[in-house]
């Protein structure tokens, strides 16, 4: 979908050209040179991780050239308050600058979101949970649907809507999708398991397994087709599909070890254990963890 003309949006709030030291005139807006120390990080920032690698190559740019393009701030309560650009603001921070230079322009509280947002999302600078977090606020604090959402930042009602729904994750889950341990193929697959326990519990098998999405989609489908399923005792050889507590946790430790389907039929004189894999990869994996190795 083609991205949707900002108005006094991105493109009128950051300046694409290169930045003089001195104060100019550009588009209306004066460049001027503003005590680093007089800026502040906005609340309303939806970026909360910034990588370090990212920074000190940010640091040397900045050490080698100086900042080449402005940040953008509000005054709020007589200080400055940054709109765009605390990436650069830390950075220069680190190298030891005493004055950036800046634009001064008037927003309101909704319009630094979205452009905080925008700015960030055409930069690829939010991890998922980030970018799901900023849209929730737009539409619990500032009243926009996902429709208008998706206007503002140039994206589908779909794309918004599918990453709103990635706060319903458990809490353990969404922190890997976060730091980049899951992929957000992976949490759609969790999101078909609405009970939280579940969702912790596959989210685990994933990380600790390094299994593919398709996998992962094998391991839901399994979970809900046990949670929709009567467990019938079968008569005449004692064997039962609703295990004893003992039989459980066993059934438990093997499904946790292996990251797979693991199911125990017992009676008193024999049983069986089914292991489930997906494709000769999985079944490869599956023997190495048995220390099972091919001569």
């Amino acid at each position: 979908m083609a991205k949707q003309a900002l108005g006094k949006g991105l493109s009128a709030l950051i300046n694409k050209r290169v930045a003089s030291p001195a104060p100019i005139e550009e588009h209306g807006e004066r460049i001027q040179r503003l005590p680093l120390a007089s800026i502040s990080p906005s609340p309303l920032q939806p970026r909360v991780d910034f990588s370090s690698d990212q920074l000190h190559e940010l640091v040397e740019s900045i050490r080698e050239r100086g900042i080449i393009q402005p940040l953008i701030v509000r005054q709020v309560n007589g200080v400055y308050e940054l709109i765009a650009g605390e990436r650069r603001w830390r950075a220069a921070k680190e190298v030891g600058l005493t004055e950036v230079p800046s634009i001064v322009r008037e927003a309101s509280d909704r319009e630094v979101l979205e452009l905080a947002l925008i700015e960030n999302l055409q930069r690829e600078g939010l991890n998922p949970i980030e970018e799901a977090a900023a849209y929730a606020r737009l539409h619990q604090e500032f009243g926009l649907t996902q429709e208008e959402i998706s206007r503002r930042v140039g994206k589908s009602r779909a794309s918004v809507a599918n990453a709103m729904r990635l706060l319903d994750l458990e809490g353990d889950a969404q922190s890997l999708l976060k730091h980049g341990r899951l992929s957000v193929g992976h949490a759609k697959v969790l999101l078909s398991l609405k009970n939280h326990n579940e969702q912790k519990w596959l989210a685990d098998q994933i990380v600790r397994g390094s299994l593919s999405v398709r996998i992962a989609e094998k391991l839901a489908a399994q979970k809900l087709a046990d949670a929709g399923r009567t467990r019938p005792r079968r008569n005449g050889i004692g064997v039962t599909t609703d295990p004893s507590p003992a039989i459980h946790r066993v059934q438990n430790l093997l499904t946790h070890r292996l990251a797979t389907r693991v199911q125990l039929s017992h009676s008193e004189k024999k049983g069986h254990i089914q292991i489930e894999y997906y494709g000769t990869d999985d079944l490869n994996r599956i023997l190495e963890l048995l220390g099972i190795v091919e001569n």
